[in-house]
């Protein structure tokens, strides 16, 4: 099974790596693969030093690639850029891996700690020494704080961290194919 990276997915990557401007340059890369900075530029109605920022952003991450020649005539270096859809899936791995890892810590933390709080939104909840320190009352509002029952975070943080795990595997495992046929 080959993994296929959808132009959407592409395209809000570029938009989480560089804003709206790298969407619009994303799209155009996607559609015309190979265009050259300038082009991009004139096409998109952006300086052309934007552009270059963000399509070395985009390749900074690993999404974008470009091949370099030579101008004949003013022997300047051109550079023609392709979206890299393979490393894109790396990429995307790559940080969910470490979504997860934030989920696990966190989990971690809310099994092992006792909070306090007073039941209002937004003010945050202590844990059991900086609660002390505050007379067991809130630091914002300043009514008693009390213990928090923190087992639907907990839960909740369970099953993301599951379907992170399972959205992974997956996606390690369509790449396998991909891998194994680059070895040969």
């Amino acid at each position: 099974m080959l993994l296929i990276i959808e132009k959407e997915t592409l395209l809000e990557l570029a938009r989480l790596v560089g804003g709206e401007e790298a969407a619009k340059v994303m799209r155009l890369l996607i559609s015309k693969p190979g265009v050259v900075d300038e082009v991009i530029a004139g096409k998109l109605g952006m300086d052309v030093r934007e552009v270059r920022k963000m399509l070395h952003k985009l390749n900074s991450i690993g999404i974008l690639y470009y091949e370099l020649a030579r101008d004949k005539k003013t022997d300047h270096r051109i550079f023609k850029w392709y979206v890299q859809d393979e490393q894109a899936t790396g990429f995307i791995i790559s940080n969910m891996q470490k979504i997860k890892e934030r989920l696990i810590e966190k989990l971690r933390s809310e099994e092992n700690n006792q909070f306090y709080w007073c039941g209002t939104l937004g003010h945050p909840r202590l844990l059991f020494d900086q609660a002390m320190e505050q007379l067991f009352r809130c630091p914002v509002c300043k009514r008693p704080i009390e213990p928090h029952e923190n087992k639907d975070l907990v839960e909740s943080l369970k099953l993301k961290i599951e379907e992170i795990e399972k959205a992974l595997s997956e996606m390690i495992e369509a790449r396998k194919p991909e891998i194994a046929e680059k070895a040969e």
